[in-house]
């Protein structure tokens, strides 16, 4: 197993350098963020979400990061990232892999236990969005990690999603935490 390396962002030490990213990621689009702000007990279970998101209309989501290995679709990650939807009555982002221009997996309280929503993040409005189906109707899936990606090209993504999305996007990937590097 390899293990994470713990980096510090922005005053939090974070578990990996992942979870890092997606600070950076959040800092850029202009989202208020807490890190790992409460534990909760979760099926008979203690679980530290990793996130809370405020969006700019107030309403607030948790968001669980998982490396891009980890099944989308099932797995006891979903499980509990369901059982906190319903418990706290708020939806759930499963962010998996670096950020990047696709949908994600959401979870919403009283979802059957066998669907899921899709969102995806822009720089505008709420700056987050479930997927409908003309969302949709714009993205494949890789056939290799079941990844749902938009089809646009750099033109595309910052006229559907904005410039901020995109820039933020670039800055998580490309955010270095060597050496006292700042991101």
């Amino acid at each position: 197993m390899i293990t994470p390396i713990e980096t510090t962002y922005a005053g939090h030490r974070f578990r990996s350098r992942l979870e890092a990213r997606w600070a950076v990621f959040f800092d850029r689009l202009g989202l208020e963020w807490e890190y790992e702000p409460q534990g909760y007990v979760v099926s008979g279970r203690p679980y530290l979400p990793d996130f809370r998101i405020t969006l700019p209309t107030g309403e607030r989501v948790f968001a669980e990061v998982k490396n891009a290995d980890v099944g989308e679709h099932e797995g006891e990650h979903v499980d509990l990232c369901r059982a906190l939807a319903d418990g706290a009555e708020l939806p759930v982002l499963l962010l998996t892999g670096i950020p990047a221009h696709r949908l994600y997996h959401q979870f919403t309280p009283g979802l059957s236990a066998s669907s899921f929503t899709a969102a995806f993040f822009h720089d505008y409005g709420r700056k987050l969005t479930t997927a409908d189906q003309y969302w949709f109707q714009t993205v494949e899936l890789d056939e290799a990690t079941g990844v749902l990606k938009f089809t646009h090209d750099e033109r595309g993504l910052t006229e559907s999603f904005g410039e901020g999305l995109v820039q933020a996007v670039t800055a998580a990937r490309s955010a270095r935490f060597e050496h006292g590097e700042t991101p």
